[in-house]
């Protein structure tokens, strides 16, 4: 096949990133080339790397940089006789949709999050306006990574038979129990030495991803877990004084050490209100840590409630804190770590996400 990727992200190939979407980008196109498809990328990048990244250097985010990558797609497209366009990233979405009728081929977009995320104000409701207006346009198919996305998108009319569940995937040789990366001195100092559980949180510090919550419910829990915290956003500073002497911010992680962030943790936490399909819970569940969880999104596709892990209500903490009592005093962590990484290994890993790729893409090629 001949597929073209695009994305308002800058993709590296030889460098590392720390964004979720990113890396889903990176390694299916890395993937479906190794197994002889002939991917190419548009992406907005002020350095791109390989003959088969097609970038452009952003100058406006709005109007002019969509125009170009409408442009630059028809261009692409032909020199490879394309035969799919995949939009990733909302900004792409319509010039995907405008490349792709031009050059009279099938589109499809990827929605990773979920279409009802917490908003605060007048100009996150128009955003999320503007998101469901550019998913109901004409798209051929729709990749999503959860069952939870595929039940928002009907609920929108979207026809469930141009629905396609392509899920998420982890690298489970560098996320394991024993990974062979060391912490730097620093973190490894900050982490050594404390006797109670370590509670690990990992990702942006934003109210909807229910930090807040934590700390309410750490004040609650009878075991009085550390919390480590690896991540850094706008709620920090008011997060950290809830917290008190019950937190340690380690701030951003470069991801290539975050296995071993991962292997210092007994179990991860995540209050989110809203969530797609979190990455950092494959990680985490890759590297046999328990959760805990709330229940949104498509959490519950990952998290076996009682099995791998333990799901309770969001914006609740004292669920929050019984769920945390709980898997600390009346739960093995152990055998569920180990059962969450079995889960992973059956369900997503990168091979399966590829083996989904093809079918779905060659099933919409087909069609069309």
């Amino acid at each position: 096949m001949n597929i073209l990727f695009l994305t308002e992200e800058p993709i590296t190939f030889s460098g590392t990133m720390v964004r979720g979407g990113q890396i889903h980008v990176r390694n299916v196109i890395e993937g479906l080339r190794e197994r002889g498809h002939n991917v190419h990328l548009v992406d907005w990048n002020e350095n791109p790397e390989t003959d088969f990244q097609h970038s452009i250097a952003p100058t406006l985010r709005f109007v002019i940089d969509p125009a170009r990558t409408v442009r630059q797609a028809i261009g692409v497209g032909r020199d490879i006789d394309v035969d799919v366009v995949i939009s990733k990233t909302r900004k792409t979405y319509i010039p995907g949709l405008v490349a792709a009728n031009m050059l009279n081929v099938p589109h499809v977009v990827h929605i990773g999050s979920s279409l009802d995320p917490s908003v605060d104000g007048l100009l996150d409701r128009f955003d999320n306006a503007s998101f469901v207006s550019r998913i109901r346009a004409p798209h051929d198919a729709y990749l999503v990574v959860c069952d939870a996305i595929s039940r928002e998108l009907q609920q929108r009319g979207i026809n469930p038979e141009r629905i396609y569940d392509v899920r998420n995937a982890v690298d489970t040789d560098r996320f394991c129990p024993n990974p062979d990366v060391t912490l730097n001195t620093e973190v490894s100092e900050r982490l050594n030495g404390r006797n109670e559980p370590v509670l690990g949180f990992v990702g942006g510090l934003f109210d909807y991803k229910g930090v807040f919550d934590l700390a309410a419910a750490i004040d609650q829990t009878e075991t009085e877990p550390t919390v480590v915290v690896a991540g850094d956003g706008p709620a920090r500073e008011r997060f950290k004084a809830e917290l008190g002497s019950d937190g340690v911010f380690l701030g951003s992680i470069p991801y290539e050490q975050m296995p071993a962030v991962y292997a210092a943790f007994d179990a991860l936490v995540l209050p989110s209100h809203t969530e797609g399909l979190p990455r950092v819970l494959l990680e985490a569940a890759a590297t046999e840590l328990p959760v805990v969880a709330t229940n949104v999104g498509g959490v519950g596709e990952v998290v076996a409630d009682g099995e791998t892990g333990l799901l309770c209500p969001p914006r609740q903490p004292e669920q929050l804190a019984a769920g945390i009592d709980e898997l600390f005093v009346e739960r093995n962590p152990t055998p569920m770590g180990e059962a969450a990484r079995r889960k992973v290994l059956d369900e997503f890993v990168w091979a399966a996400q590829y083996d989904r790729y093809e079918r779905v893409l060659e099933t919409v090629i087909n069609a069309n």
